[in-house]
């Protein structure tokens, strides 16, 4: 079995799903579970041995420990997210095509994280792009899929102008070949790394290029959103590495005026990566509709992993690619809790909801752990990688950008308690007192994220003991070094033992359930029960709270600048130039006309002269 095999496979499906939608739309949808556990399970069992190498004329495959690592974190994504396929049929336009696009897109992210060509490596790039792109538009809104589109095609161009200057200099397309001799030449190093990385960075929406993220992950159809936001934008990621690690930038720019011990355009990228984490805080902040107030969180998500990505030292690396995992799991566990919910009311908009734990608590349950990881809290897994990377970024001294990732940290206590209080907690309304828990096969793919998130945050050096081999692989760490001791975590301003946090908060819960149990039990009563009050209420509604639910913080910063009025104006501008060359060249008026063809002849015979 190997890589490409796994490739065409999925292929084939993303074939055989479409034909099988048409017969029966449930039995469509079975076919991408079935394809995205295969190929989980032949990638778990074979481990990063797949097929070391592999070739079917000039696309080549080279199987790598990063390459593996996310493909599986991929992979997951996929196959727990595909159990929700099946519920979404009747919901969505054109259910064939999302069925058959569905795998597409998995197929090219594979094909993207094996490519050892770097043409091969752009077509699955744009496999994936146009794959989601056509997805997109089965939600809710159409702009949002032509807002995604533009910003990939700007990302797309960039990594395909850096390919051909690469090529033409080097004569090869081969990325290991490439790279190596890149690092030698200063200054085709700084022109490939930028180029490289913007694709990178609008992939992974990280500001200013991060506006695409709330328009398609809040329109794109529920089933969608988590893969957008877990899997699809972590392309962005690998391609930051790809330039960063891989080239490697640091040796290629040590010539650079540092500032902290780092080369000056890295720090200009951390300082972009920290107003992205705090850009991203904000606007999740002021979100009333759940699946924007999560997208904004991956902006500020892709701010912490652009920071360990750059800083490209074994710690800072290792909180990258734990993020990568961590933010992966938990924001495709969230997504789909809110999906689910989605699912029985008909809307993710906060203000319309509240009291949904009383109807579906294990949903809660599932939410409710994934923002505990989104949050960085122990004893959740997105707790271990922002325990690193505060330890590289003390380490190196750069306390600017550590401030904006505590500013971010503390932020993500905000918004995520937001749908924990306006969804979950509150009063239920009156209409949403009948439904039920989420469906078994809804509820099953969430319980395992939940689990995979808890156990590694517990046990975290079941994953970082694999990340030490990538980091080994990608030159920032020696064989036989690890950051990793057994039980410990190994910091350069301390130690960490995950377990052994557990197991003090495993004690403090104990306690607190047994003060409460032993305590007097709460009477219920009706909810328009208020004669003790003071107060006459009039409606069950006016109980539950939401709408504005941070107003105060929010007015401090609403009338701020914003990088989207900006876009809009760059966007009317060429709205006019379209508007002036339609006037003039297609106009239907025969003196307009003469006047075009006038100036045209005296361009061609006295150009020159003029």
């Amino acid at each position: 079995m190997t890589v490409l095999t796994v490739i065409i496979g999925l292929i084939v499906l993303s074939a055989l799903a479409y034909l099988a939608t048409e017969i029966n739309k449930t039995l469509g949808s079975i076919v991408t579970i079935v394809g995205t556990l295969g190929a989980l399970a032949i990638f778990l069992i074979l481990g990063d041995g797949i097929g070391d190498q592999d070739a079917l004329g000039m696309i080549q495959m080279t199987v790598t420990p990063l390459g593996w690592f996310f493909t599986v974190t991929m992979l997951v994504v996929y196959s727990m997210v595909a159990f929700f396929n099946p519920y979404w049929m009747k919901k969505i336009i054109h259910a064939s095509a999302y069925n058959m696009f569905y795998l597409l897109s998995l197929a090219g992210t594979i094909g993207v994280f094996f490519a050892d060509h770097f043409i091969v490596l752009f077509i699955f790039w744009e496999i994936v792009v146009w794959a989601s792109m056509f997805i997109v538009p089965f939600g809710k809104s159409r702009k949002a899929s032509v807002v995604y589109y533009a910003m990939s095609t700007f990302g797309s161009f960039t990594m395909l102008y850096a390919i051909f200057m690469l090529y033409a200099k080097y004569d090869s397309f081969v990325i290991s070949t490439v790279l190596v001799k890149v690092a030698e030449n200063p200054e085709m190093a700084l022109v490939s790394f930028i180029l490289i990385l913007l694709a990178g960075m609008v992939k992974l929406g990280v500001f200013p290029f991060h506006i695409w993220l709330p328009m398609a992950h809040g329109n794109a159809p529920d089933t969608f959103s988590p893969i957008l936001s877990g899997g699809l934008v972590k392309l962005g990621a690998f391609a930051a590495i790809m330039a960063t690690a891989i080239l490697p930038a640091n040796e290629a720019f040590s010539g650079q005026y540092k500032i902290f011990g780092v080369p000056i355009l890295i720090y200009i990228l951390l300082i972009i990566s920290a107003i992205s984490v705090i850009i991203g805080t904000l606007h999740a902040i002021a979100q009333n509709d759940a699946k924007k107030l999560l997208a904004y969180s991956s902006v500020a998500n892709a701010g912490y992993i652009f920071i360990g990505i750059l800083l490209a030292d074994n710690i800072s690396m290792s909180a990258a690619l734990m993020h990568i995992f961590a933010h992966a799991i938990a924001s495709a566990a969230a997504f789909l809790s809110i999906a689910a919910v989605s699912y029985r009311t008909g809307t993710t908009k906060m203000s319309d909801l509240g009291g949904i734990i009383h109807v579906m608590p294990i949903t809660y349950m599932v939410y409710l752990i994934s923002i505990i990881s989104m949050a960085g809290i122990p004893p959740m897994a997105g707790f271990i990688s922002k325990w690193l990377l505060f330890q590289s970024l003390a380490d190196k001294g750069l306390f600017i950008i550590a401030g904006a990732a505590f500013f971010g940290s503390v932020g993500s206590f905000l918004y995520v308690f937001r749908p924990l209080a306006a969804v979950f907690l509150g009063q239920l309304k009156p209409q949403h007192k009948d439904i039920k828990e989420a469906p078994l096969f809804m509820v099953i793919p969430m319980l395992i994220l939940s689990v995979i998130s808890l156990v590694f945050g517990v046990l975290p050096n079941l994953l970082l003991k694999y990340i030490q081999k990538i980091n080994v692989s990608l030159g920032l760490l020696e064989e036989g070094d690890s950051i990793v001791d057994g039980l410990i975590i190994k910091g350069t301003n301390g130690n960490l033992d995950a377990s052994l946090i557990f197991v003090i908060f495993g004690i403090g819960f104990v306690i607190a359930m047994i003060i409460f149990l032993s305590g007097p039990k709460s009477k219920k009563v009706g909810l328009m029960d208020t004669y003790t009050a003071g107060e006459f209420i009039h409606t069950e509604e006016l109980y539950h709270y939401s709408y504005r639910f941070y107003a105060p913080i929010v007015r401090m910063y609403e009338e701020a600048p914003s990088i989207t009025n900006l876009y809009k104006a760059l966007v009317q501008r060429i709205v006019d130039l379209g508007q002036f060359v339609k006037y003039w060249v297609f106009s239907t008026l025969p003196g307009r006309g003469v006047l075009l063809l006038t100036i045209t002849l005296i361009l061609l015979l006295w150009g020159d002269t003029l």
